[in-house]
This record gives structure tokens, sequence and C-alpha cells, in this order.
């Protein structure tokens, strides 16, 4: 069983989690950026496509 008066555990269980919620935020937003890009990259390959058609 867990001591929850050790204040050892207690502080680096804090560390722990913490560590673990800024890597999740840190994730989310490179995986967000990430998705942007994307979106940008499809949108701008299909305005090009369009106009190439265009021209044909």
């Amino acid at each position: 069983m867990v001591d929850w008066s050790d204040s050892e555990f207690l502080t680096l269980l804090f560390i722990d989690l913490a560590a673990i919620v800024i890597a999740v935020w840190w994730l989310s937003k490179k995986f967000t950026s990430k998705m942007r890009e994307v979106e940008d990259r499809v949108s701008r390959g299909r305005i090009n496509h369009s106009d190439n058609s265009e021209e044909e």
C-alpha cells in the first residue's frame, strides 16, 4: 500500500504528474500545429489544382 504521509513520495508524485501534464500539453500543441499546416497545404493544393484546370 501507499504511505500517503511520506513527503518524499508526494513530492515525486507531484513532479511526475506535472511532467505528464506538460508533455501532454506540448504534444497537443505540436499535433494541432501540424494539422493546421497539413490543412493549409491541402487547401493550397486544391487552389493550385483548380487554377491549372481552368488554364487547360
